[in-house]
């Protein structure tokens, strides 16, 4: 595997610093008449090197270093500076990185090590009150740099538990997000289930019984109950089918999907819908592109719903002898235009701009797609217009509902 700086703890640079020192002080300790020989920068690089691999083996480095302190002793280097101040680090390595016999080995060690250094073993040598003061600098040398060690790792393990305890509250945020979404989904549930399912079975029904009593009609009234059964049915599946996804979410994952509409079918998705709206009595003009066959499955389950949406506004509101007008077209640059206008006259009560649910839905749906809609009057009559750009965001898509 090829070396990555990456792969490095990321306080790597830091433990150069005694290798550097070392460097530096062996160096200027250099003076005439007192050379510093090739067993100080041994001894000395050897002690920088090991607290670099400290936080790794703090024992086994704080042990041999240690016995260097004892040889830069006996051998009478320039380097004893560096090497207790190496065994200093690598103490407080230990302190944050072991426990048990051995932090007890690595700190006994190491306080061995300074009182060979400080005493002039064989005893005998100093008067007996020293060895409380030796001791007690022994004390403050070990002790200090273990201090620091526990601290710094009572600080690592608080960090620690702040960052666990934030993660748990997101974790339990979001579970009790998601149980406050499947009470909604089954309030919804029922309501759908309860009052417009019931009321559309209902329709279906009174309707197939029409078109059977009525077996004397015009051929015309007989198409129109033809159209209204086949029109309730798929209505009441459709129902059906968004009942059971808001009952049981999790067959669809954490939020189920958005209906998604094949390229190729969105031409013949838009002929239903403008011949549905021709059979219920108004007649529409029809512009249509013929790239909308390459549209993605997102952006054309947006034209078919701002297309459905915008006749059955004309159909409702633009009075009995209006005409309407549909415009389906894409730009070189991928831009899709869609455009639906009649010439009904003006509104009594025009809707007010995005005041509609069927008109906030659209616009919901295009502004995610990052497009935009205007709804208004228009030179004869009303006038919709949605602009959808050259591409869909992938996070858009995942939001777009039906």
């Amino acid at each position: 595997m090829p070396f990555s700086f990456r792969r490095l703890p990321r306080s790597w640079y830091v433990r150069l610093l005694p290798i550097v020192f070392a460097a530096c002080y062996l160096s200027t300790a250099d003076q005439p008449g007192n050379p510093v020989d090739g067993w100080s920068w041994a001894c000395g690089l050897t002690a920088a090197a090991l607290t670099v691999v400290g936080q790794r083996m703090p024992t086994v480095a704080v042990c041999a270093l240690a016995l260097l302190l004892v040889a830069t002793d006996r051998v009478g280097t320039h380097a004893d500076v560096v090497v207790l101040l190496a065994t200093m680090i690598s103490l407080v390595d230990l302190a944050l990185n072991r426990r048990g016999w051995r932090f007890a080995a690595g700190a006994t060690s190491a306080a061995a090590g300074m009182f060979v250094t400080f005493v002039d073993v064989p005893f005998g040598r100093l008067p007996l009150p020293f060895y409380p003061i030796i001791a007690a600098v022994i004390g403050c040398l070990v002790g200090a740099p273990v201090l620091l060690g526990l601290r710094l790792g009572a600080a690592r393990r608080t960090a620690a538990e702040a960052a666990e305890r934030a993660v748990e509250s997101e974790r339990r945020r979001v579970a009790e997000t998601a149980a406050a979404r499947a009470v909604e989904r089954a309030a919804i549930a029922r309501e759908l289930h309860d009052i417009v399912v019931h009321h559309v079975a209902s329709i279906v029904l009174r309707v197939g019984v029409a078109r059977h009593l009525g077996s004397g009609e015009s051929a015309d009234t007989k198409a129109v109950f033809d159209d209204v059964h086949a029109t309730g049915t798929a209505v009441l599946e459709d129902l059906r089918r968004l009942v059971a996804v808001l009952r049981e979410p999790t067959a669809a994952g954490d939020d189920p999907p958005a209906p998604v509409l094949d390229a190729a079918d969105l031409p013949d998705a838009l002929d239903q819908a403008v011949n549905r709206i021709r059979q219920a009595g108004l007649p529409v003009t029809v512009v249509a592109d013929s790239a909308m066959s390459q549209l993605d499955a997102v952006r054309g389950l947006a034209v078919l719903r701002v297309v459905q949406e915008g006749l059955i506004n004309v159909l409702k509101h633009a009075g009995p002898d209006a005409t309407a007008a549909l415009r389906v077209v894409a730009s070189p640059s991928g831009e899709v235009c869609v455009e639906i206008t009649d010439d009904g006259g003006p509104r009594k009560a025009a809707p007010v701009r995005g005041g509609g649910h069927g008109l906030m839905g659209l616009r919901e749906r295009v502004t995610l797609l990052g497009g935009h809609l205007e709804a208004g009057p228009g030179p004869t009559g009303w006038r919709i217009r949605a602009v959808l750009p050259a591409g869909a965001d992938a996070g858009a898509r995942s939001a777009v509902v039906a």
